[in-house]
Order: structure tokens, then C-alpha cells, then sequence
């Protein structure tokens, strides 16, 4: 990746932590979700992340930031801050309907909430690092 800058490298090393740590999480069919579970997915998520950036931070020497990056950092921000809102409703709407219609037991409510809401982050993160790497591949 010799054409990348600091900021593009680092967003591709977002990129790939979440969805290193975020996919097997799903994949997972036959097991229950636990708060032990979805918290040491995080924690896995956050290690994982700080190792890339720190690797990413050591290779790369030209480390300049101008006017560019703060607009792509900010559109970044603005589509992954709408896409997690618009989950939150569609979200929050389904789990009512859900709860509604099948009876969701109150045991099973929180943790099937948290596990929802953790995807959503996920995928509001997955979203605002793609508008930036668009952003930066169209030079912005």
C-alpha cells in the first residue's frame, strides 16, 4: 500500500478489526449470547484495533493532516451518526414488534437488545469508514 496515506491505512486497519472480530461474533449460530460473551467481544474488538493502529502508526512515516482529511473525517462522522440513528428506529421497531407478536421472555429482552445494538455499532462504524475510504479514493 504504498500510494496510502496514514489516514487511509488506518481506516482500511478499522475496517479490518471490525469485521475480523465482528464475523466470526455472527457466525457463531448455535450459541446464546451472554453478557460475558458480547463483552469480551468488545474487549477483543478494542485490543485488536489498538495492535493495528500502533503497527500502522510504526510503518508509516508521513503522518500530515490538512483541511481534506477534516472534511472526509467529518462526512465520515455525518453518515455513520445517521445510518446508526436509522438502525436504532428500525431497530427499536422490530424488537417491539417482536416482543409483541411472539412474547419475548424479559430474560432474554436485554441481552438480545444488547447484542442487537453492539451490530449496530458495528455497522454504523463499517459505514463511516467506507464514506471516508470513498471520500479518499475520489480525492475529496
Amino acid at each position: 500500500m504504498p500510494s496510502l496515506t496514514y489516514e487511509e491505512r488506518s481506516l482500511y486497519g478499522m475496517l479490518f478489526a471490525d469485521v475480523a472480530v465482528y464475523v466470526p461474533y455472527v457466525m457463531q449460530n448455535g450459541r446464546t449470547n451472554t453478557l460475558g460473551r458480547i463483552a469480551g467481544t468488545l474487549l477483543l474488538l478494542i485490543v485488536v484495533q489498538i495492535i493495528l493502529q500502533i503497527v500502522i502508526a510504526a510503518a508509516t512515516r508521513n503522518r500530515l493532516q490538512d483541511e481534506r482529511d477534516a472534511i472526509i473525517r467529518l462526512r465520515g462522522y455525518r453518515a455513520g451518526y445517521l445510518a446508526f440513528v436509522s438502525f436504532v428506529v428500525v431497530a427499536l421497531g422490530m424488537l417491539w414488534l417482536h416482543a409483541a407478536s411472539v412474547g419475548l421472555h424479559a430474560e432474554h429482552m436485554a441481552i438480545h437488545f444488547l447484542s442487537v445494538m453492539f451490530g449496530m455499532l458495528v455497522l454504523a462504524d463499517v459505514v463511516r469508514i467506507v464514506t471516508q475510504l470513498i471520500a479518499y479514493r475520489r480525492a475529496v
